[in-house]
């Protein structure tokens, strides 16, 4: 007589792993990232992250469409979703998204006691915007949610991707160091990037604002790795708005 496999009950994904999840992730992040370009679009951006995929991707022989940078997100989240391989289920929860939300919001403030034990941070932030009072609130809106969505996807979700592709799946090196190793070098690249080459010199580097960000984006990389890039785009999109303001 022939046995009778044994079902095991399927486990149920819990909201803590369903937020990890790229595909909940790219629902979570299109709408945001849709109001960005079309604002963009009407209205321009000064903010660099995009400008620099596009310019990437056309040396790879890209066409420059509007969207491109956006398309690479969206690409990079369904391979992801691919790679899982969850079977293309496209399952869509309110509930999630909702809780991903307040789940980024709460995940901000640690941020503003990060700004505020570094010292002097906002005041430098302060002094960077722009000196026209004139200039939209929208304009701003629209370069938080940016900076928001592409920092997080160059530096964490791209650069700690590959880092643990290479150094993991490649040579077989212990996932956690590697993870960690990625987290820190990726906030270094963070916050360099805020930088001008004029301000890469021992005399005039801004040692604080250079910190604050260092700092930030090891927490950023921290919750992307625990919590996944939506909850980690949300909780820096909630820190720029927070910045925006306090310069108004």
């Amino acid at each position: 007589m022939p046995r009778k496999r044994r079902s095991f009950p399927r486990r149920i994904e819990t909201y803590f792993d369903q937020t990890q999840l790229p595909w909940n992730s790219l629902v979570f992040v299109f709408p945001l990232l849709l109001t960005f370009h079309v604002g963009a679009l009407f209205c321009g951006t000064r903010l660099m992250a995009p400008r620099d995929i596009t310019s990437l991707l056309r040396y790879f022989g890209a066409e420059a469409w509007w969207f491109l940078p956006g398309l690479a997100v969206v690409m990079v989240l369904l391979g992801q979703h691919w790679a899982q391989r969850r079977r293309l289920r496209f399952e869509l929860r309110g509930q999630v998204l909702a809780g991903m939300v307040v789940e980024s919001l709460i995940e901000m403030l640690p941020l503003i006691v990060i700004s505020h034990v570094t010292g002097r941070v906002i005041a430098s932030l302060a002094a960077t915007a722009p000196a026209s009072r004139a200039q939209l609130i929208f304009q701003e809106v629209l370069v938080s949610i940016g900076a928001g969505i592409y920092e997080e996807f160059i530096f964490r979700l791209v650069f700690i991707s590959l880092v643990l592709l290479l150094l993991v799946d490649v040579f077989g090196l212990n996932q956690r160091a590697c993870s960690l190793m990625a987290v820190v070098l990726g906030a270094a690249l963070f916050s360099l990037y805020h930088f001008s080459a004029a301000q890469m010199t021992w005399a005039s580097f801004p040692w604080g604002p250079f910190v604050f960000r260092t700092l930030a984006g090891w927490y950023l990389g921290a919750i992307f790795v625990f919590r996944g890039f939506g909850v980690a785009v949300g909780a820096h999109i909630f820190w720029n708005l927070y910045t925006m303001m306090y310069r108004l």
